[in-house]
């Protein structure tokens, strides 16, 4: 059963806790001067059709944007490190293993998050995520890491009974996704924090969803990281779906 679509959602009063689904190919954001846009990434099924909704759920929106949080965001684009970046399979290793550590947690967040707020996971899936450094970001830098999410989800019982992470290339994947350049760099870090300021650990499981503070700065920050013709998201936006503030 595919995902409900927007329009046969209760949209009369959105909150900050509403979980949003856009249906077919998402626009491509656009950050420019005093203006600021939905950030939203162009996902396409390697058989042609769109891909609706994160690993884990199907979005994240608010009601209010912050804009100086979005302001942030986009100022943070500009500092690059005097440093090359690592590779792109250490890259790689990072962002799996701080997943693959916390699986446990992500998929009870899933859990709740289909119970508390009706979220629609992708359901199952095998993903081709490939992490890409180019030298759009860093001159003498271009690289690329394949790996693969394998996903297995129980329709009737709504919920997932097996996700797997591996560092290695995906054979006849249903989708396509690029984690590039800072997407990729900052992929690892922003697992962990998520984790750490969303993600409840202790036996109480008090879960939260991310204000608008948050999400507006994801939008500053990645915002012009899309371009025509490309296909990227972070990390977050690859197991959350579209992480919407504006």
């Amino acid at each position: 059963m595919p995902p409900t679509s927007q329009s046969q959602r209760d949209a009369s009063t959105p909150t900050r806790r509403s979980f949003l689904h856009t249906a077919g190919v998402t626009a491509i954001a656009s950050a420019s001067g005093t203006t600021a846009a939905l950030y939203s990434v162009d996902r396409v099924r390697a058989t042609g059709s769109s891909r609706d909704a994160g690993i884990l759920a199907d979005g994240l929106s608010v009601e209010d944007a912050d804009f100086s949080a979005f302001m942030a965001g986009l100022l943070s684009r500009y500092r690059h490190s005097y440093r090359a970046p690592p590779t792109a399979e250490t890259l790689a290793d990072r962002m799996r293993n701080e997943f693959t550590a916390n699986e446990d947690l992500w998929l009870d967040y899933a859990h709740w998050l289909i119970e508390e707020a009706d979220a629609r996971p992708l359901g199952s899936a095998t993903l081709g995520v490939d992490v890409v450094l180019t030298r759009g970001r860093w001159p003498t830098v271009d690289d690329r890491e394949e790996t693969t999410v394998e996903v297995t989800f129980d329709e009737g019982k709504m919920e997932f009974s097996a996700l797997e992470w591996r560092l290695e290339p995906p054979e006849m994947p249903d989708y396509r996704i690029e984690l590039r350049n800072h997407a990729a760099e900052n992929a690892a870090d922003e697992l962990q924090s998520f984790r750490r300021e969303f993600i409840d650990s202790s036996a109480d499981r008090n879960h939260t969803v991310p204000d608008a503070e948050y999400l507006s700065e994801l939008a500053g920050k990645y915002g012009g990281a899309i371009g025509f013709g490309e296909r990227s998201e972070n990390v977050l936006e690859l197991l959350l779906g579209d992480l919407n503030a504006f």
